[in-house]
């Protein structure tokens, strides 16, 4: 095997492939692995917001159960005395229109949701380009789908 200037051997092709390749599979394993946990991170934030939703959606079904009836004894005792379930019926109306309200708010910002992974994109805009262009338009298309 030939020998460079200090008297060692050099590599191969063979071998410079082989560590190239090698190269290529740590840094894929890395950054499927820092997918992996960025997705843990969000699932464990998601799962705590819709406990945490869920516990206030609770209360709230109590709370305008009770101000529904409130509103409707209300209107009885003071504006309709003799429809009592007019009184009931305006104050279900009341309650329909602000849910739907709140259900149109919450499409809206159910459309504005992107999923992406920060890091991970982030890791590979530093990657170093490969040395003969070959791979930088399917990293690129790579690149793109992960902005947000």
């Amino acid at each position: 095997m030939p020998e460079n200037l200090q008297g060692e051997p050099q590599q191969g092709v063979a071998s410079m492939v082989g560590d190239i390749v090698q190269d290529a599979q740590k840094l894929v394993r890395q950054e499927l692995a820092l997918a992996q946990r960025e997705i843990a991170i969000a699932w464990g934030k998601a799962k705590k917001g819709v406990t945490l939703l869920s516990s206030a959606l609770a209360i709230f079904v109590v709370g305008g159960v009770l101000a529904g009836v409130m509103i409707a004894k209300f209107l009885h005792q003071y504006a309709l005395p003799n429809h009592e379930w007019a009184c009931f019926g305006i104050a279900c109306g009341l309650f329909v229109l602000g849910g739907a309200v709140l259900t149109y708010c919450g499409i809206q910002q159910v459309k504005k949701i992107h999923v992406s992974l920060p890091q991970s994109a982030e890791t590979l805009h530093g990657d170093v380009p490969a040395p003969n262009g070959a791979l930088t338009s399917s990293r690129a298309s790579a690149i793109t789908l992960l902005k947000p």
